[in-house]
């Protein structure tokens, strides 16, 4: 939202004030939402990410666009945050076990750079399409379809190690 939040607030008639509480409601929830990630024993470190990727998809690819009015807008946004929240607390996860011990600070480095280049694809993308597509809603259905296209990899690609896996000492 950050590429377009001028054109959102003017959309729903919002206070500048009100747009940032949603963030920061949005963010609260989602560190909430991070301790949610303790399922991961249950339901599996992949299966959360994997298909919190699809939710995060479905929701900013059909609900924040046709969000009716301002409370809706922030009632889904908070959403996408709990899940993500639970989604940023097993990738790490999910890194460590993939990764050997030794490799494991450039796995690291390398999960910290998916937020930050994200940013600059938004970024870059917006900058690139906002003056041929006119609405806000439009920026959302991009990042909806590309997320949609990632869960679906997600989903078919990535498995869960068996826990005899995950507990080998790997050098």
């Amino acid at each position: 939202p950050g590429a377009v939040s001028p054109s959102i607030i003017a959309h729903f008639g919002m206070t500048f004030n009100y747009y940032v509480y949603i963030i920061v409601v949005a963010n609260a929830v989602g560190a909430f939402g991070s301790l949610a990630a303790g399922l991961a024993d249950r339901w599996g470190r992949a299966n959360l990410v994997a298909y919190g990727l699809c939710i995060t998809g479905v929701l900013i690819l059909f609900g924040v666009p046709n969000a009716p009015n301002q409370f809706t807008y922030g009632l889904l946004f908070a959403i996408v945050g709990v899940v993500e929240g639970v989604i940023l607390v097993a990738t790490p996860a999910l890194v460590r076990d993939f990764s050997p011990q030794l490799g494991r600070a450039s796995a690291m480095g390398f999960w910290t750079l998916g937020p930050v280049v994200g940013s600059l694809v938004v970024a870059v993308v917006s900058s690139n399409t906002l003056s041929h597509l006119t609405a806000w809603q439009d920026q959302f259905i991009i990042c909806g379809i590309v997320g949609l296209v990632v869960a679906a990899i997600a989903v078919v690609g990535l498995r869960e190690l068996s826990p005899q896996l995950r507990d080998q000492l790997m050098v």
